[in-house]
């Protein structure tokens, strides 16, 4: 059987962290016979005011996470739709989740901005079920980062890629980026999302914007990240050399076609 459309409702229990073991799923779920859905886009929706933090600008606290997936990557069949909704305190406070291939394994997982009402922000990392796994939910938590600690504190992830050069896979992400400015790298390990190596004095985002700037480019086979100076002024590229992280300057911000300059290995 081909699953034509499915939707799934999420909600977290209220003294729960969101971790994968106290998520509980409501309505038709996929049976055994249902090849697994590949996701193709995401989006945010739902709007709240419970988590008044304002950071994105005219983007508020969301509470729905909805994915648009097929039986396969490619297929001509109709689109699955799974929807995940959070319940307080948890919202999602993102510009847009992204299908990133953080396992390496050729198929997407949506990453995307969760925050606390109380301990701030952390990133996080959805997955669509495994194939041969029936009886697992259609869609679970995969990772996340610990989330930052403090209310009202957030982070904007940048891109995913292999920085250090060690055949591992490496989200970047910039955490507090407009008090600590703090470049993180960070990789799956069982399910967390640990830390490998990180960097101040860098940023991709101002309170009020409505996007994040900046990437990652990948020139003569070496990935970097695309950032700011924390003063605006210069943009850098993060990479790695001699076993650490290092900002390269790439000269002068004067506006967001300098971050587009750059990620085409132009300077």
């Amino acid at each position: 059987m081909i699953l034509r459309f499915l939707m799934v409702s999420w909600f977290v229990t209220g003294a729960a962290f969101a971790d994968p073991d106290r998520v509980t799923i409501q309505g038709q779920s996929a049976g055994s016979g249902d090849d697994l859905p590949w996701p193709v886009a995401a989006a945010l929706s739902g709007p709240t005011d419970r988590y008044p933090h304002n950071v994105l600008g005219r983007i508020p606290a969301l509470t729905t996470l909805t994915v648009t997936a097929q039986v396969c990557a490619g297929c001509a069949v109709p689109d699955v739709t799974a929807q995940l909704t959070l319940s307080a305190p948890l919202v999602f406070e993102d510009v847009a989740p992204r299908l990133w291939d953080v396992t390496g394994d050729g198929r997407p997982e949506i990453v995307v901005v969760q925050s606390h009402a109380q301990l701030g922000a952390r990133l996080t990392v959805w997955a669509l079920r495994e194939p041969g796994d029936s009886d697992a939910p259609l869609f679970r938590m995969l990772a996340s980062t610990d989330f930052i600690g403090t209310r009202f504190r957030w982070l904007a992830p940048v891109g995913i890629g292999d920085f250090t050069g060690d055949g591992r896979i490496e989200i970047a992400y910039v955490e507090t980026p407009h008090l600590g400015k703090t470049l993180r790298l960070v990789g799956l390990e069982g399910d967390r999302l640990v830390e490998r190596v990180a960097l101040s004095g860098v940023t991709n985002h101002r309170i009020g914007e409505e996007v994040i700037a900046g990437g990652v480019r990948t020139c003569d086979g070496q990935s970097e990240v695309i950032l700011a100076s924390s003063d605006w002024r210069r943009v850098v590229a993060v990479g790695w050399q001699d076993g650490a992280l290092t900002s390269r300057d790439l000269g002068p911000l004067r506006d967001r076609q300098d971050f587009t300059a750059a990620l085409t290995c132009g300077r």
